[in-house]
């Protein structure tokens, strides 16, 4: 097993849930490693309790320590191209100017499936939403226009903000998520 300086980032996956049918994968390969004597016998009875405890994928990957060898290009390979990247904090900024057209251009010109794409579905979705606070801001300055206006106001300026954060989490390759996508969740599109 190789070490990794500490240059390298910790990829943001590492902190995902994983689900049942992870670990059932995660039993199977073990089962594979066990059946080719990769492992003992009771080094497998203790990598599956442990891949059957994991509560995220870095809880997961521990199963797997001393099994697979990555090396140092495999990180790199997984970590997200800069090209990627400048498309995704395009997408986040290009809202300020082009409010829903550019990010709905960016996620047009993104790969399929891309780190790109999935940034500029997050730029569309939080475009769109501001866009629905905004109209009912409208409708609420209509009956009152002393609460409608600092409300737009407050929506425009959080909408200008969580744009600035999730672009510079893009340029940091980061899977930023809006704090609000806990409690709403709310897509146009999806990435």
């Amino acid at each position: 097993m190789t070490a990794f300086p500490q240059q390298f980032p910790e990829h943001p996956s590492l902190v995902l849930a994983v689900t049942p049918a992870d670990r059932q994968a995660a039993v199977e390969r073990l089962r594979a490693a066990y059946d080719e004597g990769a492992i003992t016998g009771s080094d497998y009875d203790r990598r599956v309790g442990m891949a059957a405890m994991a509560q995220s994928r870095r809880d997961l990957n521990t199963a797997f320590l001393g099994l697979v060898d990555i090396s140092a290009d495999d990180v790199r390979r997984t970590m997200v191209p800069e090209s990627g990247r400048a498309l995704a904090v395009a997408a986040h900024l290009s809202g300020w100017v082009l409010f829903l057209v550019g990010p709905l251009v960016c996620f047009a010109l993104a790969p399929a499936g891309s780190y790109a794409r999935r940034e500029a579905a997050k730029a569309v979705n939080l475009s769109a939403l501001a866009f629905l606070g905004l109209v009912i801001a409208a409708l609420v300055a209509v009956v009152d226009d002393h609460v409608g206006g600092p409300l737009a106001f407050l929506i425009a300026g959080c909408w200008w903000l969580t744009s600035l954060v999730a672009a510079v989490q893009a340029a940091r390759g980061n899977d930023w998520h809006h704090p609000l996508t806990r409690w709403l969740p709310f897509e146009v599109v999806r990435g």
